[in-house]
């Protein structure tokens, strides 16, 4: 049955590579240039680096009440605001919001994504903006996707609301690009940009038909930089900062909650000029939340979580026989079904997600996990005693083996992911696996034999006692005694090396309870969430938004939901900082 992780291949630095983690990745070619291996060493003796990968220890950082009330927050800091293009989740949401209706377009655009390069990933994200940059082989690709949905839409019935035999095929042509191109550039077209798109009609009809004319001003339209990438300029400004215009608030909301376009909504009030406010932007925020594009936001969840990687698993039958093909997607419905019914509640909070006795199963699952009373191809909430939130899901079986589970990886994933701490990669002449490593020993005591390792102890006690605490649940997800091997295992472990969360622990259930109520993870959720959303790292210049964004989750009780309407209330959201003229 099919089931093994995506492979690591890429020259990287440590501060980028904090995600993706190459041990036991036979093959994988991560490589460091000499003068970082200082750095390395110093790492895995217990310099690790906290939330963002870096930062000043916890000790020396005010708390973000006293950040907030310092003088450097009393003017808005929002950070850098970088030209983003729209990732390929984000493109294909747009162009099928875009052209909604329009029937046989979502199945082409669907076909011509699906060729689409996957972008690069940056701290565990593939939205960062410094990365989606555009080489030949992706404008090939824009241009080709534009040209086979051009062809489609402009002959498709539903996409030209106006009767050009009627109105006159040039009067006609000339109401579809001020209402489409307003759409598809988020903003109304200048006269100027309209003339364009006109002789762009004209000289596609020219001979031809007025769906020829159409199809060339939709082919233009979706190759426009103002389509693919989030254009800000801002509101003039004879300061260092400023704000988005209206229509770029509007965006800058459709496309952290919806990962798509503004909606009619959002348009009307950018154009009544009704964002302005905190409370303007927070009324369309729960608005939005209410809307079933917010179920978009699980694109978050599946980055983070590693659940978009299960479909590429392997699992050697001869070990794990007569598994469902259709497993991997159960398994990423499971987690998705979990944090929904999480976002839906305002109560529904980070202890939740990685503390929770229950999870959601359908029929198969259930059959799958030994749960019974479960029927149907609905996923249904079920307690589930020890387990432990999205801790025990599908997030931890993207780590292992064919034929075994990973205690390494599985660790790696709680301590870089969940608790932002960076662990190196080791060295290229470090032997990737343990195979042959103390003849009969289960992987746990495989592993404490090769902490013996002066060269491999440091980081692996950074993992595996992590790892250790999730033995009890086998590579396909399931409970159990005994290890593949028939010996029994042991999940109890001692913690170190952590902020707040070090200590004893007997298996998954009580790390995750530590977990919950750690604010070393709490700091963590945060700052995933402000990457994601934000589309790039924190600076020092955010620390006042990374104040806010803390005491906000705090007052929340740690909502999951409610974080997502106060990353629209910091400074990073709300301002920019204003863009300097080239000097000649």
């Amino acid at each position: 049955m099919p089931f093994v992780g995506r492979g690591v291949e890429e020259t990287v630095s440590p501060e980028q590579h904090t995600h993706r983690w190459p041990f036991e990745l036979p093959g994988s070619k991560l490589r460091y240039t000499a003068p970082l291996l200082l750095a390395l060493v110093a790492a895995c003796n217990g310099q690790i680096g906290g939330p963002g990968g870096g930062d000043e220890p916890e000790s020396t950082q005010a708390p973000p009440e006293d950040v907030l009330a310092s003088a450097f927050c009393q003017t808005p800091q929002p950070g850098p605001a970088p030209l983003r293009r729209l990732s390929n989740y984000e493109y294909s949401n747009t162009l099928k919001d875009l052209f909604s209706g329009v029937p046989g377009v979502a199945s082409t655009i669907d076909t011509v994504v699906a060729t689409f390069p996957n972008e690069a990933e940056s701290l565990g994200f593939r939205n960062n903006a410094s990365f989606l940059t555009v080489g030949s082989l992706v404008a090939q690709k824009f241009l080709d996707a534009a040209e086979q949905i051009a062809a489609v839409a402009a002959h498709a019935s539903g996409l030209v609301s106006c009767d050009p035999a009627a109105l006159g095929e040039l009067e006609c042509a000339r109401d579809f690009i001020r209402t489409f191109g307003a759409k598809a550039y988020r903003r109304p077209l200048t006269e100027a940009e309209v003339q364009s798109y006109e002789e762009r009609f004209t000289a596609g009809s020219d001979g031809y038909t007025f769906e020829d004319g159409i199809e060339w001003v939709v082919f233009s339209m979706l190759q426009s930089p103002n389509v693919l990438y989030r254009v800000e300029l801002g509101e003039a400004s004879t300061g260092d900062v400023t704000e988005p215009t209206p229509y770029e608030m509007a965006s800058r909301l459709s496309y952290l909650i919806w990962q798509s376009q503004p909606d009619a909504e959002l348009t009307r009030a950018a154009a009544a000029d009704e964002l302005g406010t905190p409370e303007q932007v927070e009324a369309q925020v729960r608005r939005m939340l209410a809307d079933p594009r917010a179920d978009r936001l699980l694109e978050y969840f599946d980055q983070w979580l590693d659940t978009d990687m299960l479909s590429g698993m392997r699992r050697d039958p001869a070990v794990y026989p007569d598994l469902s093909p259709g497993l991997p997607a159960l398994l990423q419905e499971e987690t998705r079904a979990f944090v929904k019914d999480l976002l839906a509640n305002p109560s529904g909070s980070f202890g939740d997600l990685v503390a929770a006795n229950y999870s959601f199963v359908n029929g198969a699952l259930a059959q799958h996990y030994g749960v019974g009373g479960v029927s149907g191809d609905d996923f249904v909430k079920v307690d589930m005693p020890g387990r432990s939130g999205v801790l025990t899901q599908g997030m931890m079986l993207t780590r292992d083996k064919a034929t075994r589970t990973s205690i390494v990886r599985r660790g790696l994933k709680v301590r870089t992911d969940l608790l932002c701490e960076f662990v190196p990669a080791p060295p290229n002449d470090v032997k990737l696996d343990l195979e042959g490593l103390g003849e009969g020993l289960s992987q746990r005591e495989r592993l404490e034999l090769h902490r013996t390792e002066p060269s491999c102890a440091a980081c692996h006690a950074l993992m595996d006692p992590i790892g250790v605490v999730f033995e009890s649940f086998d590579a396909v997800g399931r409970l159990r005694t005994t290890d593949e091997g028939g010996r029994p295992v042991a999940t109890s472990s001692d913690i170190a090396s952590t902020r707040d969360a070090d200590g004893p622990v007997a298996d998954a259930a009580e790390l995750g309870q530590r977990l919950a109520q750690s604010e070393e993870a709490r700091a963590c959720y945060v700052l995933q969430n402000f990457r994601f959303f934000y589309g790039r790292d924190k600076t020092d210049a955010d620390r006042c938004s990374m104040a806010e964004l803390s005491v906000a989750f705090k007052e929340s009780g740690y909502s999951l939901s409610e974080l997502v309407v106060a990353l629209t209330q910091t400074d990073a959201f709300r301002y920019r900082p204003v863009i300097a003229p080239e000097k000649p």
